[in-house]
């Protein structure tokens, strides 16, 4: 009863679509260990009574944790976290990612930064969770350090925001203030970060040799009402590139 109350305190606060809310409610609640590796998720039923919705809602809301492989539905037995969270994301600082990202801004400039409207893209249509046709504003800049390219960066907006931006905005503010600054209230992200090699267009916009490591950035953001509010792919340079992360055990600093 105590999780039925605190989740409809929560979505009384939001709107959107509910099932977006229940995953992000379930996700939160696997990570903070509520449900551990292995154990049993409540049933169906019971998760429609927890937040009063329809069954088609809550599978909509659980064929989302299982395409992060944070859950396993045995037809028969039920649904089960997953036995190994390894690989489900790191829980990170949302807060120091925009810290971040601002330092970003002030350390380094843009060039060659164009704004349009485009047609998604299947990878873009995947990530903001559109319909296909959708179309949505690409954003895309060269980031120079000390006047030399160190990375390259898209981002793209769905349309149906209906915020603009100009390039002569980007060339002052990083896109996630620029959201902030229209009115979008930034929730959480997720990122992920891997590698790949530069073919002949990242080596002419970054000046490096075709086969050069490049990191690729992938995130997308989220506003408070569980809405995709912004896909970004970026690519860096592998010699201009570090990630740290600091780990701690128990109680230990």
């Amino acid at each position: 009863m105590k999780k039925r109350k605190v989740a409809d305190q929560q979505a009384s606060a939001l709107r959107g679509p509910r099932y977006l809310y229940i995953h992000a409610v379930l996700r939160d609640w696997i990570y903070q260990g509520r449900y551990r590796p292995g154990s049993q998720l409540p049933t169906e039923d019971t998760i429609c009574r927890m937040f009063g919705v329809s069954r088609i809602t809550t599978r909509k809301a659980l064929a989302l944790l299982a395409d992060e492989r944070l859950i396993v539905r045995n037809p028969g037995r039920g649904t089960f976290v997953t036995d190994d969270l390894a690989d489900a994301p790191v829980q990170g600082d949302m807060e120091q990612l925009l810290r971040k990202v601002r330092r970003l801004g002030s350390n380094t400039r843009i060039s060659d930064a164009s704004v349009d409207m485009v047609d998604a893209d299947p990878d873009t249509l995947r990530d903001l969770r559109l319909a296909a046709g959708s179309r949505v504003q690409r954003a895309a800049h060269v980031r120079l350090l000390d006047g030399k390219p160190i990375g390259y960066c898209e981002t793209f907006i769905p349309a149906d925001l209906k915020i603009r931006f100009s390039p002569t905005e980007l060339n002052t503010h990083p896109m996630l203030t620029l959201l902030e600054r229209k009115g979008i209230d930034i929730g959480w992200g997720d990122q992920l970060i891997g590698a790949t090699l530069a073919d002949a267009r990242f080596s002419r916009l970054l000046d490096v040799p075709v086969g050069a490591a490049l990191v690729r950035v992938r995130l997308v953001v989220f506003d408070t009402r569980q809405r995709p509010v912004e896909r970004l792919v970026a690519y860096y340079r592998g010699d201009h590139y570090d990630h740290h992360i600091r780990l701690t055990r128990g109680g230990s600093r």
